[in-house]
């Protein structure tokens, strides 16, 4: 049956979204992801910018991808299968969570690269050099980078927040579908349906946790993925 429906014209006149959804991956992955960000200008007396740089993350970018990306498309299939759904039904909900999750990517790397916010980690990022006055505006070429070239750069990518906006545009997404799927009584199909959505805000609250952004930036990123998803 799915090879059927895989020579159909029905799947194939989806292959196009397919398509757009893979180059997407591609632009985000190694185009936007690692391009530099502008190189805004701070002052080391910033006490917004004077947090400690956390070496271990509560949401790691791949437990980001694990939990916003990979585990909706387990639920996706794993209900598909419960359910006998038509094969159909199933393209059209992955293609769904696929667009929203690389829409949502390559939009946040745009914003965040054009942006160029400092982290609220950044002064420990760049290890500034001594006698650099601390209430006068410098660049980073005033920066010893301690920590490496790769976590200076990306100490300018935190407007807006990435973890948050990906896991609202995975699980948002996931929430929604799962509660067009379940007819079910209103306390558990309550509690199926906003479980997604509680870890998309304990992601997206990690951040500010570990520092790696500011509470606009996930009220920022958040929202965008809400509106996507």
């Amino acid at each position: 049956m799915i090879n059927q429906y895989l020579r159909s014209n029905t799947f194939k006149k989806y292959v196009p979204d397919w398509i757009s959804v893979g180059v997407l991956l591609i632009v985000f992955f190694y185009i936007v992801e690692p391009a530099k960000p502008f190189f805004r200008q701070f002052k080391l007396s910033d006490p917004t910018l004077q947090h400690p740089f956390a070496t271990v993350e509560r949401v790691s970018d791949n437990q980001l991808y694990f939990w916003s990306a990979i585990v909706p498309s387990i639920v996706i299939i794993a209900v598909h299968i419960s359910r006998k759904n038509p094969i159909h039904i199933l393209n059209l909900s992955l293609l769904g969570l696929w667009t929203s999750l690389s829409v949502n990517g390559v939009i946040t790397d745009i914003l965040k690269n054009l942006i160029g916010r400092p982290r609220p980690d950044f002064i420990a990022r760049c290890g500034a050099n001594t006698n650099v006055p601390l209430d006068q505006y410098i660049d980073i070429s005033y920066c010893s980078s301690p920590l490496g070239q790769v976590y200076l750069l990306d100490g300018m990518k935190s407007t807006p927040s990435g973890h948050s906006l990906i896991s609202f545009s995975g699980l948002l997404f996931l929430s929604l579908w799962l509660g067009s799927q379940f007819q079910c009584k209103p306390i558990v199909g309550n509690i199926i349906t906003c479980s997604p959505i509680l870890l998309a805000f304990y992601i997206a609250l990690s951040r500010t946790q570990d520092y790696r952004h500011h509470f606009l930036d996930i009220v920022m990123g958040g929202s965008i993925g809400i509106v996507i998803a």
